[in-house]
């Protein structure tokens, strides 16, 4: 053999599982923050607001406010009960693994849908631009191609550098938009 490590197939396949966890926990934490990420994680099993306030060291208060954000967007869910000393509820907190993988699936469309007006736009007509500005044809003749701001000429503008990467970018989130099809972002039991 040349020297190099043979690998099993479930090693391998497990680092790919890893890495597409890794990059749809991104987009979670793209789309929300880090700390509504770290309670979803905590909830690979039910519990209650202050035992994943006291696992993330953080304020029942904001562990409240964030689930209640992640409830929002239907990706946790609860049960009510009613402490019959106290009057007082107590909320049981579960993930819906389901719904979060619906959640990024939505928000790439929507990262998508975004990426194709902009590439439209980029394509439609000619843009000028100064040191300071760019601006689209229309613009620029109602100026006599000479900026309003710094009172430069205006050149024509190249834009083919943007469009290849907005054209590279919606590649990038129709490939990971594919790769949510057939994944589950979090395994029970995960910690």
């Amino acid at each position: 053999m040349c020297g190099r490590k043979k690998v099993s197939k479930s090693k391998t396949s497990s680092r790919r599982t890893s890495k597409k966890s890794s990059v749809l926990r991104d987009i979670l934490v793209e789309s929300m923050s880090e700390d509504h990420v770290a309670i979803v994680e905590k909830l690979s099993e039910p519990k209650y607001d202050e035992d994943v306030a006291a696992e993330l060291k953080l304020k029942s208060t904001i562990v409240r406010t964030l689930l209640n954000d992640l409830h929002m967007n239907s990706l946790v869910g609860y049960e009510r009960s009613k402490n019959k000393k106290t009057g007082w509820y107590t909320y049981l907190w579960n993930r819906r693994d389901g719904k979060i993988k619906e959640y990024i699936q939505g928000y790439l469309k929507g990262r998508l849908e975004e990426l194709n007006k902009q590439l439209d736009s980029e394509r439609q007509g000619m843009n000028f631009n100064c040191s300071c500005s760019r601006v689209p044809f229309e613009t620029a003749v109602e100026q006599n191609f000479k900026c309003s701001e710094c009172n430069e000429k205006m050149k024509e503008y190249d834009n083919s550098d943007i469009i290849d990467k907005i054209v590279n970018e919606i590649s990038n989130v129709n490939s990971l938009l594919a790769q949510t099809e057939n994944d589950t972002f979090f395994e029970r039991g995960k910690k």
